[in-house]
């Protein structure tokens, strides 16, 4: 097994002239991204990084921010991604507890960075470099690939530490997936801090190119999608979000083979319309950070019959999925908690080997949501053993909401709760008591913006004199939801 960076210089010589990243008027090809990316590394190298040292990689979708991201790699460094839709606070917390040599930023994420102890603009740092040879590449299946943070039940977001071997397992699920030829053109507008990085390697590796867009503007979207995408992945938000535009059909998009969405639930009905909108092009893929990405896919073809689409496919060759009974036993077909095996799950958490070794039974990883397997091997998802809300594509747990607006001082107590929604998958509220004085929710929601940025920020308050309890004082979270919302399902509590 080989370090996933090699998959850049497959084909290196037949691919050299052909466009490898697209962005705005910059254009490169796969040669001068590659000359560009090993004088990258030889220059993290002359800066004292050695082979395992972290290095932080906070900012937008850019030519900069793939040549960055794969520079870090081909130094036998371990990526970590910041999210600059994150706030400071939390981007700061993220760094210490990584304990990261470098923290390479662009120029728009200055103000959500953090406390950093040694950043460096990627601007001026590409302009600038020297022509070294880059190091050798370690190919050590066991080696740390990237490290990523993820929620965490109590509030505490967790570092999970992914090995090459988990790299390399979903570079190959992918590839198998998409069947990426010279020809493909992916969207890159999903953040390259998420899921969509993942599409980078297998993409340059069949000398595809990638079209990066910094924001998700929709008009820009649409327009990439007519002209000359063939693969894109998007949260299902996204996918709501432009289905709300002008009328388009499937005609529109002659080049598109692949709109997969991830990281979030998408409704039958919503798929439905989807592909009446785009065409039977829509799939599916199924992972977490503890197993990225590519645990299960649906496939275009799997997802244009109605009886699948409530269905997050079949797992990949080489990744085991079974299901956690609770008698303990591992089986692979009926209902429990779904488990991963292989290489994809080659993981473990940052600084916490308790539990690291509580996510294992036997081996395998326990992801915490619960499923069902059908007899031709699909799994379908029913539910989460944990109190995770993923909407517009992130994962938000309340502890770490409860916790921002708890800061306030006009807050006593809150409550984080997530709502069924059409757009965001899962929309996050609040009920919050507050000092009867104070009524002006606009005020706390942009406290806690500013404390841990907008997607953590709940789409609306309740604000109440005290939160409802149980007979024993607790504040019961399904308990505070049905009081706010008497027809939502209220089974969060009794989740196994």
């Amino acid at each position: 097994m080989t370090h996933p960076i090699r998959a850049l210089y497959e084909n290196a010589a037949a691919k050299a002239d052909r466009a490898a990243l697209y962005d705005g008027d910059v254009t490169l090809t796969h040669g001068a991204l590659i000359a560009l990316v090993e004088r990258a590394a030889a220059d993290l190298t002359a800066r004292g990084i050695q082979p395992g040292d972290r290095i932080g990689l906070c900012a937008a979708n850019s030519w900069r921010h793939v040549v960055a991201y794969l520079a870090i790699l081909r130094a036998n460094a371990v990526w970590t991604p910041l999210n600059p839709r994150n706030g400071a606070g939390l981007n700061g917390d993220f760094q210490r507890r990584a304990g990261l040599a470098l923290t390479l930023h662009d120029a728009g994420s200055i103000g959500v960075l953090g406390a950093t102890r040694r950043p460096l603009p990627l601007e001026a740092w590409l302009d600038s470099l020297p022509d070294v040879a880059p190091p050798a590449i370690f190919d050590d299946p066991a080696a740390p690939f990237a490290l990523k943070f993820t929620g965490g039940s109590t509030g505490v977001p967790k570092g999970v530490i992914q090995s090459q071997a988990s790299g390399a397992a979903a570079l190959r699920s992918l590839r198998q997936f998409y069947g990426f030829t010279a020809d493909d053109v992916n969207l890159a507008v999903a953040p390259l801090t998420h899921g969509a990085a993942h599409y980078v390697l297998p993409g340059l590796a069949a000398g595809g190119a990638h079209v990066l867009l910094a924001t998700p503007d929709r008009a820009a979207i649409l327009s990439e999608l007519k002209h000359r995408v063939s693969v894109v992945f998007m949260p299902p938000t996204l996918i709501a979000l432009l289905m709300g535009e002008t009328d388009f059909g499937p005609d529109d998009f002659p080049r598109l083979r692949h709109l997969t969405w991830s990281a979030a639930p998408m409704s039958p009905g919503r798929v439905a319309q989807a592909v009446c909108r785009f065409g039977p092009v829509l799939s599916s893929l199924y992972g977490q950070t503890e197993a990225p990405m590519a645990i299960t896919g649906l496939t275009a073809a799997e997802t244009a019959d109605p009886a699948l689409r409530s269905s997050v496919g079949r797992p990949f060759p080489g990744t085991p999925v079974g299901l956690l009974t609770r008698e303990g036993h591992v089986v692979p077909r009926g209902e429990g908690e779904v488990v991963v095996g292989g290489d994809l799950a080659r993981t473990e958490y940052l600084d916490a080997p308790d539990l690291t070794a509580a996510s294992r039974h036997e081996g395998w990883l326990k992801t915490g949501d619960i499923g069902r397997i059908d007899a031709d091997g699909r799994l379908t998802l029913i539910g989460r053993s944990k109190e995770l809300i993923i909407t517009g594509g992130y994962n938000v747990y309340p502890g770490e909401v409860e916790a921002a607006l708890n800061a306030h001082p006009a807050v006593r107590e809150a409550c984080a709760f997530g709502l069924p929604d059409d757009v965001w998958g899962e929309r996050l509220e609040a009920a919050v008591a507050v000092d009867a004085r104070f009524v002006d929710d606009d005020a706390i929601r942009a406290f806690v913006r500013d404390a841990i940025g907008p997607v953590r920020t709940p789409k609306r308050l309740h604000l109440m004199p005290a939160l409802p309890r149980n007979p024993v004082g607790k504040v019961v979270r399904g308990e505070v939801r049905s009081l706010l919302y008497p027809d939502a399902n209220t089974a969060e509590e009794a989740r196994p």
